[in-house]
C-alpha cells in the first residue's frame, strides 16, 4: 500500500525565477511524513526521529505551474529500531519531481537512545512496506 497526500508549494519556496529551491523539498517530504503519521496513528505519534536524509532531484519544480504537488509515501526497509521511508513528489500531471529516502529511528527520550519499534507501530508500517521493488508510483 502507498500513502498519498498533497503538498502546497508556496511562493516563498522559490527564487526570483519561480524555481523551487532545493531546501524546500525537505519541507515537502516532512509534511508528507507528518500527514502519514497523523493519519495512521491519530493523536499518538510514535517517536520516529530523522537520522539520515537523501534527495534525488528529477525535474525542476516551478511556481505557479506546480502550485500543488502529490506526495506518495512507503517504506523500503523496517529494521529493529529504524526504518527507511521513501517519498516521491510528483506534479499533478504525474511528472516525478523528487525522490527522498529518510531513515527514521524509534527514539526513547528518557534514555536518549534508539529503541525497538513497538509491535503495534511495526504492524502499521509493514502495510506500506516494499522491500524488493518500488511500488508503481
Amino acid at each position: 500500500m502507498v500513502f498519498e497526500t498533497s503538498v502546497r508549494v508556496r511562493f516563498r519556496d522559490t527564487d526570483m525565477y519561480g524555481h523551487v529551491n532545493n531546501s524546500s523539498y525537505a519541507t515537502y517530504a516532512e509534511e508528507a511524513r507528518i500527514a502519514f503519521m497523523e493519519e495512521q496513528f491519530g493523536g499518538f505519534t510514535p517517536p520516529l526521529i530523522l537520522a539520515k536524509a537523501n534527495y534525488t532531484f528529477l525535474h525542476q519544480t516551478k511556481f505557479p505551474d506546480h502550485r500543488d504537488i502529490k506526495a506518495k509515501v512507503w517504506f523500503s526497509r523496517i529494521g529493529n529500531s529504524s526504518a527507511d521511508m521513501e517519498t516521491r513528489l510528483l506534479a499533478m500531471d504525474g511528472t516525478a519531481l523528487c525522490d527522498t529516502t529518510v531513515t527514521v529511528v524509534h527514539f526513547d527520550y528518557k534514555t536518549q537512545k534508539a529503541s525497538a519499534i513497538p509491535d503495534d507501530v511495526r504492524t502499521v508500517l509493514k502495510r506500506y512496506l516494499y522491500e524488493d521493488e518500488k511500488p508503481n508510483v
